[in-house]
């Protein structure tokens, strides 16, 4: 009888991806001497090469194979997995460590390119066996995470383990599992991958075993090349190194099951190889035979979503006509379409979608969603409308869009999951703000649809009708070129750098231009940038943009005459809208000093550690203006960054003021907008707060607005109310903006 306590530490410590904490020493002695846990050792990745090779020439395939049938109806864990571990063990290549063997990257933990060894590299190193030998006790429904079948520590203290174990027999029952579990194979259409199999085995029901468990089956089985792709072989006859295992997808990680497609069927060559010598004929094609499917038991009365009664057949909360789909990039409604509709309820929020259906194919779709109070009045409404090509199988499954894709249930989840293959439109009404989008995703190009003012006063399917009528005769003549390029453009890459000036449409007939300063990707390399530097913590693929201040009906402007025209603060933004060429390129200039500005940057600094500092900090919890003060929050410093300089001050110097203005507001941006946009060029502060109370932009210190807030923080570091960036850095280190040019353009 095992021990509970230690299989309950198995579970708790070993289990999953992040345990919180370890045992104790107390508890972890208990458990090595029930034999379930396994003690530390100290081994070079030489030694873990050099004793899995020794074992696997003293284990016999045939016992390892008895033992993995024996598993099926046992049930036993300890005995699963050692006839992989130890095809794997016999085909790995003798290798020393060496400089080209290891592979090393900034976001894991180093690994051995040919064995995925991930310990033992520079000398002897502590290895904590439980974190691989946890599989064998803990039923697979269980698991938080998929056993590595294929790594060097893994197959070590399998088979480590799997020698100490007695020798066992398979019965009937084993081979009748494992016949059922060829038979499904055969049922598998040729692009059906694993997760179509484990469902498939799952509705015959012939086997008492979670999906989980049956795709870890699976997974041993195409590590033995019983499943295996076409080009991507298992162990059996070759060894593939650990670098060569592709990524995985959607969590699936088993090599070479993830190549595995239905059309590879069961390799029965290698059946015969690892069960042939005691199965004789009791593994075949022929005694392959699909077991029968249970019939479920007949529901009486079939449950109907929460959510269904929110809506009605055929009723939209806005009732597109198709002329108006047409001024929106969106395909007509063909009446011959059928739909089907699905509901569901995610606490407050109603949903439904309604997918349009040209035969088995999906070719438009409707998702709505309902936020719905207590008393059954609606907080807002949410419309989507997007075009698309999706092909199933009679309805029911998704066919994948490539070969190496696999078929997944039609469910709004799914359907919504991949990008539209046509345009896509969302309304959300509600009674502060409503809103339009309209664009296309597999291009990047977008409407300019512009009218907040308007839209924003759109609360009903009337209303909106009324305004899509002024939309509509207010539309310029060359207003369906711009629909045919958001329907019909190539998606592109476009090459850009510092000095390139780009085009932002506000709406129909407006536009402004943005000047590009530089990628922070390519900055956070110089040295010549602080080691502690907002830039070093922004997510995405930022770029440092200042906007032109002021809207134009003129599309052609050049860079002359965009020289005199002021430039708003700068701002980063994701480069995706310059990238895909949402926002085209139109000038190039050569920067000059005056082009050149930085976010200036306050912050309290609480503490510093690894995953706790001002750039995490300042956002969450810590002082952000409104919220509950957290226990402990006395500021130690007060972070400050301009340029390229960065430093703390001693907040026991801070002068009250200057406390004063951070608690009133947020002086610090660390972040990188999705979206381009025009919306604030061309408006004081003023106007920009009036249609927007609390944006955060009235904290951004370089403001005309913000000046006397600029001049008092100058003053309190030493420097003159008309302080520039070149003083700043002067004073406290950095480079100039002529420099920095320079250094943009050498890089």
């Amino acid at each position: 009888m095992m021990d509970k306590k230690a299989i309950a530490l198995l579970k708790k410590y070993y289990l999953p991806y992040r345990p919180d904490g370890q045992p104790s020493e107390t508890e972890k002695e208990s458990a090595i001497k029930s034999g379930i846990l396994v003690p530390d050792s100290s081994m070079t990745h030489d030694e873990i090469v050099a004793e899995i090779k020794k074992l696997a020439e003293r284990i016999s395939l045939e016992c390892a194979a008895k033992a993995f049938l024996y598993s099926l109806s046992s049930g036993d864990m300890r005995y699963r997995s050692a006839v992989s571990s130890l095809l794997w063990a016999k085909g790995l290549p003798e290798h020393k460590l060496i400089s080209n063997g290891v592979e090393k990257n900034d976001w894991r933990t180093p690994v051995c390119v040919i064995c995925g060894c991930s310990h033992g590299f520079d000398g002897a190193e502590i290895v904590d066996w439980n974190k691989y030998g946890v599989f064998h006790y803990l039923p697979p429904k269980q698991y938080g995470r998929e056993p590595d079948y294929t790594c060097a520590e893994y197959v070590l203290n399998d088979l480590r383990e799997f020698e100490k174990l007695p020798a066992v027999e398979p019965c009937e029952e084993d081979y009748r599992i494992l016949n059922g579990l060829f038979a499904c194979v055969k049922e598998m259409k040729p692009h059906n991958m694993d997760t179509a199999l484990v469902s498939e085995i799952r509705t015959r029901k012939f086997f008492d075993a979670t999906g989980n468990a049956i795709h870890c089956i699976l997974g041993i089985l195409s590590a033995c090349g019983i499943l295996e792709g076409a080009e991507n072989k298992g162990y059996l006859h070759e060894y593939v190194n650990f670098s060569d295992h592709g990524s995985g997808r959607d969590g699936l990680t088993f090599y070479p099951l993830i190549f595995w497609r239905g059309k590879d069927g069961v390799n029965y060559n290698a059946v015969n190889e690892i069960f042939g010598s005691f199965s004789k004929d009791m593994l075949s094609p022929e005694k392959a035979v699909l077991p029968e499917i249970k019939e479920p038991e007949t529901v009486k009365n079939k449950t109907v979503s929460k959510a269904e009664q929110y809506f009605t057949n055929g009723v939209y909360s806005i009732m597109l006509t198709d002329e108006e789909r047409r001024y929106l990039a969106l395909d007509p409604v063909n009446p011959s379409w059928e739909t089907v509709s699905m509901y569901s309820v995610t606490y407050r929020l109603k949903k439904r979608t309604v997918m349009f259906f040209e035969g088995n194919t999906i070719v438009k779709a409707i998702y709505e969603e309902h936020c719905v109070n207590d008393d059954g009045s609606y907080t807002w409404r949410l419309y989507c409308e997007f075009d698309t090509r999706l092909e199933t199988d009679n309805r029911t499954m998704l066919l994948p869009l490539t070969s190496r894709g696999r078929a997944k249930p039609v469910t709004p989840t799914n359907v919504m999951a991949i990008k539209p293959f046509g345009c896509d439109f969302c309304i959300q009404l509600r009674e502060d703000h409503s809103r339009i989008y309209a664009y296309n995703m597999r291009n990047y190009q977008v409407i300019p649809i512009g009218e907040e003012d308007r839209i924003k006063k759109i609360m009903s399917d009337e209303d909106f009708h009324e305004f899509m009528k002024y939309y509509i005769s207010t539309c310029p003549d060359d207003y369906f070129e711009r629909i045919a390029a958001v329907r019909n453009m190539e998606h592109q890459t476009i090459r850009f750098g510092a000095g390139d000036i780009f085009r932002c449409q506000v709406d129909r007939t407006h536009y402004t231009y943005g000047l590009i300063l530089g990628k922070t990707r390519q900055i956070e390399k110089w040295d010549e940038l602080p080691e502690v530097h907002s830039f070093r913590h922004v997510m995405m693929q930022p770029i440092i943009v200042r906007m032109y201040d002021f809207v134009t009906t003129d599309k052609n402007m050049t860079d002359k005459e965009l020289a005199d025209m002021p430039l708003r603060p700068p701002k980063l933004y994701s480069d995706c809208d310059i990238l895909w060429g949402t926002h085209k390129i139109v000038a190039h200039k050569k920067l000059v000093p005056e082009d050149i500005q930085f976010q200036l940057q306050l912050a309290r600094q609480v503490k510093k550690s690894k995953h706790d500092t001002i750039f995490t900090a300042e956002w969450i919890v810590k002082f952000a203006p409104g919220n509950p003060k957290p226990k402990m929050t006395t500021p130690k410093t007060l972070y400050v960054e301009w340029g390229f300089t960065s430093f703390e001050i001693p907040w026991d110097i801070v002068p009250d003021n200057i406390r004063k203005m951070l608690d009133e507001g947020m002086h610090f941006d660390g972040g990188a907008a999705l979206d381009i946009i025009g919306d604030y060029c061309g408006k004081s502060l003023a106007d920009i707060l009036k249609e927007s109370p609390g944006n955060l932009i009235q904290y951004d210190l370089l403001l005309p607005e913000n000046r006397d807030k600029f001049n008092l923080i100058m003053n309190f570091l030493g420097l003159p109310d008309d302080c520039t960036i070149d003083d700043f850095a002067e004073k406290y280190g950095g480079i100039s903006r002529q420099e920095f040019i320079e250094l943009i353009e050498k890089r």
